[in-house]
């Protein structure tokens, strides 16, 4: 996907109209500036709003994605390409967030046996690397399903 194209072409959809930026906010429930960012292509509005675009303009999500419109016998393909691109940016979310949770889990286990050591008194590791081992386990499942769930429900 090519951001600076679809600004253009949300900047071609909205001149099409005669509308200014603040007007088509107003409409929209948006800012001026929130538009403007779109139509540099610094950001991509978020599904609600290629929704609402999408039938403000009275154009589809894919050619608003595509930047520009789609004949029906090319449809198909640009459809399949954009899905490709949405799955692959949420795998690359998914691993991002995953790699992240890992060093917060990583993190919150040293702090566990920190804490129980200098309770029990005790430096001995074999019960408390169990202890912890079992703690990141089950820390790390809920996490992974509670992001399952997350990327369900998207």
């Amino acid at each position: 996907m090519d951001m600076q194209k679809i600004g253009a072409f949300l900047s071609e959809l909205r001149k099409e109209k005669n509308l200014t930026q603040n007007e088509l906010g107003e409409q929209i429930g948006v800012t001026n500036k929130t538009i403007s960012r779109w139509e540099n292509g610094n950001y991509l509005p978020p599904v609600e709003m290629l929704q609402i675009l999408s039938e403000f303009y009275d154009v589809s999500i894919n050619e608003i994605l595509n930047g520009e419109r789609i004949n029906d016998r090319d449809y198909k393909n640009v459809s399949e390409e954009n899905v490709k691109y949405a799955l692959n940016r949420s795998n690359v979310i998914i691993h991002k967030h995953k790699k992240i949770m890992s060093w917060i889990i990583a993190i919150v286990v040293a702090l566990i046996y920190i804490v129980i050591s200098l309770i029990s008194q005790k430096w001995q590791y074999t019960w408390i690397v169990w202890v912890v081992y079992c703690t990141y386990r089950i820390v790390e499942s809920i996490i992974n399903h509670l992001l399952h769930i997350h990327v369900k429900s998207k």
